[in-house]
């Protein structure tokens, strides 16, 4: 296997901001402090959370957007017992005025 050089901007991809990702995991393990977990563990998941954000190229309101579609995706399986009337008016107008 030969021996090649690996450019550092690793064929093109864009430049990541890795001090807003610092924030936004620091962010992350605040928001959970205080629990069982070590700060240690919360940062760990923050920053892979904060990686996997930034690498997908995708704005906050497109990942927000997202997660409300596969949120009212998931409301198909709450029990019949349930109303899920509210809910569900509630993420199509969230999800809106998100893409308006």
């Amino acid at each position: 296997m030969p021996n090649t050089i690996v450019p550092a901007n690793a064929g093109g991809m864009p430049k990541l901001d890795r001090a807003a990702i610092m924030r936004e995991a620091h962010r992350y393990a605040r928001a959970y402090k205080g629990r069982e977990w070590s700060y240690a563990l919360l940062m760990s998941w923050g920053l892979k959370a904060a990686w996997r954000n930034a690498k997908s190229g995708q704005t906050p309101a497109q990942r927000r957007a997202e997660a409300i579609k596969a949120e009212i995706d998931a409301l198909k399986y709450k029990p019949l017992q349930m109303n899920i009337d509210w809910r569900r008016k509630a993420l199509e107008q969230e999800l809106s005025s998100l893409v308006a």
